[in-house]
């Protein structure tokens, strides 16, 4: 699903955020990305988004090298990947229902799909009783709740999250980890960065350790803490409100002799009239720093 080969992101000061990154997340993976602050982590989550791009190395996303990629299609490659930030990112001035939509609405859907599909999340996540509230009015937990309702509103095929329970109490912090463990259950590929690491053990997921921009560490799914994965307080969110919330990798993808996931993310390739795939093995892309 996600490759990294010899990717390097080095700033305009000579700041070198990553260094010769190589790794491989699998479709349908849970994965926890941690090291201390600096180490890379959001570099690395927003190379993926495409918020930035990497100096050096190739990296592809269901199998397209995103490198080809022009900033123009950009849009349609994130239609597939979801992503929560630490502070939010929420719009002060619209509504709960309005944050989650707006991305909706900038894809054209109409607005009894709109209405129906965000009800419907909203509801199984205990925020359906805040349609009409502002960010404002929420407490951190609820704010929290509404980010990920918007990074998951477009069934993404992949799931970011920076720092997700770093502004929450442990207990919020261990409800939303269960909310994202469950949408990993459910087929979507899921990165979480974090520096907790009493969180990364009691969950025993696998773990990506960097380090001044290297990989440290991978370390390989583990049995969890006694309780780790036992259903606590996110039992009562259901994250699906009983709704048709499709994994696009199986929703979408034709009956093709391609992956499942390359057929996922041909679309922001296909609309640029851009090159579906390059093979990293050919040679390494470089890019200069902006």
């Amino acid at each position: 699903m996600i490759q990294l080969y010899h990717v390097h992101k080095r700033y305009p000061n000579g700041t070198d955020a990553l260094v010769d990154l190589t790794l491989r997340v699998r479709e349908g993976e849970f994965v926890f990305l941690t090291g201390p602050s600096g180490a890379g982590k959001s570099t690395l989550l927003r190379l993926l988004m495409v918020m930035e791009r990497a100096t050096e190395g190739q990296i592809l996303i269901g199998g397209r090298n995103i490198h080809v990629l022009r900033d123009a299609s950009v849009p349609f490659l994130r239609r597939n990947i979801g992503m929560i930030f630490q502070d939010f990112k929420l719009i002060p001035r619209r509504t709960v229902f309005d944050n989650v939509a707006i991305s909706l609405e900038i894809m054209g859907l109409g607005r009894k799909d709109i209405a129906k599909r965000v009800e419907t999340l909203l509801d199984g996540l205990r925020l359906g009783h805040r349609l009409d509230a502002l960010p404002g009015d929420l407490s951190a937990g609820e704010q929290q709740r509404v980010a990920i309702a918007r990074a998951l509103v477009n069934e993404p095929a992949i799931l970011l999250a920076d720092e997700p329970t770093g502004n929450l109490d442990p207990d919020l912090g261990n409800d939303i980890i269960q909310l994202l463990l469950d949408v990993g259950r459910r087929g979507t590929t899921v990165i979480v960065a974090t520096h907790d690491v009493g969180l990364i053990q009691r969950y025993g997921m696998r773990t990506l350790t960097l380090a001044r921009g290297q990989l440290a560490e991978d370390l390989p799914r583990q049995a969890p803490l006694r309780g780790g994965l036992e259903r606590g307080p996110a039992d009562r969110l259901d994250l699906l409100g009983q709704a048709a919330m499709v994994n696009p990798l199986q929703a979408s993808a034709p009956a093709a002799a391609e992956p499942p996931a390359a057929a996922a993310f041909s679309e922001p390739f296909a609309q640029a009239g851009e090159s579906t795939a390059v093979p990293a093995e050919q040679t390494d892309a470089k890019r200069e720093a902006p």
